[in-house]
């Protein structure tokens, strides 16, 4: 078992495509259990548990009572449509944002995953302007997870397109140093930044080795780090291995906050792989701490 000092305390995996009435999450928690996994990511967002911005009071205690089931650790995903540079409907993402937060307390969740704002490109002033939004945004949340015990994990994203505007790694780690809440911390997302850095034409380590001292928080899944989906390239969330991302030199080089934990987010097409992922999640737990890599 990992040492409470070490750098990644956990791994798990990401629930995935759970029908909305929660109908079969307990058959979902106990498939990731049974790989010895520490902790599963609760993907809130793709179960009908809020309703504008309002908690469904029975739906929560079914979900609070199937987690309870298991001796899972959680974290959690929250709604992927919450975004901090919508100024016209920020009270609504806000309200959103909360909910989700007293669902992850409701559940014991150690984090929440978060998505940076996404907006059109546009001026530099505008988009600093936004970023300034975002942040304070973030602090006045942070205070929220707080008392829920919960920190906001803010995850980098990709774009493909330059019409687009999100924050890349290095950007994303200011932004989060800037925000200075102990409860809100970076969410390293590999196969996003390896898209986002190469559509960029930044150097892949770099951005990556700027943004790990704000990480508390691993999202784990490979791809070909092409940002179009044309091909069948894009973010592919493929199991460790399949695609290009060059895993064992990445994580020997990197350096997280301690206690972070390590998640794979696999669709549930791949989930025949779950064992071998969980392998090789394990030895690159050992590999990120220290250890010496051990075979899967």
């Amino acid at each position: 078992m990992p040492d409470a000092a070490d750098m990644i305390a956990g791994f798990g995996f990401a629930t995935d495509g759970a029908l909305p009435d929660l109908s079969d999450l307990d058959d979902q928690l106990a498939r990731i259990e049974a790989t010895g996994a520490s902790h599963c990511e609760l993907s809130l967002y793709e179960l009908d548990l809020v309703a504008g911005g309002r908690i469904l009071a029975e739906r929560r205690r079914r979900l609070e009572q199937i987690c309870a089931r298991r001796s899972l650790a959680y974290t959690v995903h929250g709604a992927l449509t919450v975004n901090f540079m919508d100024e016209a409907h920020l009270e609504l993402h806000k309200r959103v944002c909360r909910a989700m937060l007293e669902l992850s307390g409701a559940v014991g969740a150690s984090v929440m995953a978060h998505h940076p704002g996404t907006v059109p490109a546009g001026p530099a002033p505008h988009l600093e302007r936004l970023h300034a939004i975002e942040r304070e945004t973030l602090v006045e949340m942070g205070g929220i997870a707080a008392g829920y015990g919960v920190k906001i994990a803010v995850e980098n994203l990709f774009v493909e397109d330059s019409a687009t505007y999100t924050a890349d790694p290095v950007r994303l780690a200011r932004e989060i140093a800037k925000v200075d809440h102990p409860n809100v911390c970076g969410l390293l997302d590999f196969s996003h930044a390896y898209i986002m850095t190469r559509f960029r034409g930044m150097d892949y380590l770099d951005a990556l080795k700027a943004f790990a001292p704000q990480v508390n928080h691993l999202h784990v899944h490979d791809s070909f780090g092409v940002p179009t989906t044309a091909y069948g390239m894009g973010d592919l969330h493929l199991p460790i291995g399949w695609g290009d991302i060059p895993w064992e030199s990445l994580l020997r080089e990197l350096r997280f906050r301690p206690g972070t934990v390590m998640i794979v987010e696999l669709p549930k097409r791949h989930w025949a792989e779950l064992d071998q992922c969980a392998a090789t999640a394990r030895r690159f737990m050992a590999m990120a701490n220290g250890a010496r890599p051990r075979a899967a």
